[in-house]
């Protein structure tokens, strides 16, 4: 399985993981995103919101806080692509607290098909993998955390 992210996912992690009530956002998607099977991942709170239901759905994923459960987790958007087994983050926002939200609006649900769309035809996205301790995410090119 291979694991792409744009700059704006990246940055949304980051802003996220300021604060203290979500600190441990990278440990959480490490848990359900890195250490779970497609299979899993696909079917484990998940939502379709597009794309071929097969092949290559476009989900909205519950991530639950390993400090906090369910309630105080994140939303997840991503595109998985089942026949190669990638998959394409692309947007989180937590649950709860300053900048959380339930749900993304159409327009933005439209605006992340569109950022998809054009990373993949500009191959734009990042491939991010798991440190050699399996605690913090890096670029597959150079091995630099990517949540500095």
């Amino acid at each position: 399985m291979r694991v792409f992210v744009t700059e704006e996912f990246l940055s949304e992690v980051k802003s996220i993981s300021k604060n203290n009530d979500h600190s441990e956002c990278e440990i959480d998607l490490i848990n359900s995103i890195f250490k779970q099977k497609i299979d899993e991942i696909k079917s484990i709170g998940t939502k379709r919101l597009g794309g071929h239901p097969d092949k290559s759905p476009f989900l909205r994923k519950r991530v639950e806080s390993e400090s906090s459960g369910k309630s105080s987790g994140y939303r997840l958007y991503f595109w998985l692509f089942i026949q190669d087994q990638d998959i394409f983050l692309l947007f989180i926002h937590p649950k709860t607290g300053r900048r959380s939200a339930t749900n993304i609006t159409t327009n933005k649900q439209k605006e992340l098909v569109k950022t998809f769309k054009e990373h993949r035809d500009n191959n734009l996205f990042s491939e991010v993998e798991l440190n050699e301790t399996k605690s913090h995410l890096i670029f597959s090119k150079n091995k630099r955390k990517a949540l500095q």
